[in-house]
């Protein structure tokens, strides 16, 4: 009987529990603070070192690609089958534009300003 007692408790506790966890999440969520920066620069300096983070992986990446596809070409153009050529040719055109892509992107920002 006891046990029985415990267990509700414990499930009544749980649920309370439960409700005070989400309203405190819901009122982070709907909680605005309007925080102004005095120095932009931290912040850009930041985004900009994030970027070039990011810029590099992906083109280390469209390289890997790039190498990748280079490499099935060669082999799929000793054979007959279209599709592996056609998988090839897709394969080095996403690489060459991985490869491209970082230093695309910040003309592409200029342009706009």
């Amino acid at each position: 009987m006891q046990k029985d007692r415990r267990k509700q408790i414990i499930k009544k506790a749980g649920k309370e529990a439960l409700q005070v966890v989400s309203a405190v999440c819901m009122a982070a969520f709907f909680i605005s603070i309007h925080v102004q920066a005095t120095n932009g620069n931290i912040i850009t300096t930041g985004f900009n070192s994030l970027y070039d983070v990011v810029a590099s992986i992906v083109s280390n990446i469209g390289q890997l690609f790039l190498l990748w596809g280079v490499f099935e070409m060669a082999a799929s153009m000793n054979t007959q089958d279209g599709m592996a050529q056609s998988s090839a040719f897709k394969r080095v055109g996403g690489g060459l534009i991985a490869c491209i892509a970082p230093q695309i992107i910040p003309l592409i920002n200029t342009g706009a300003n």
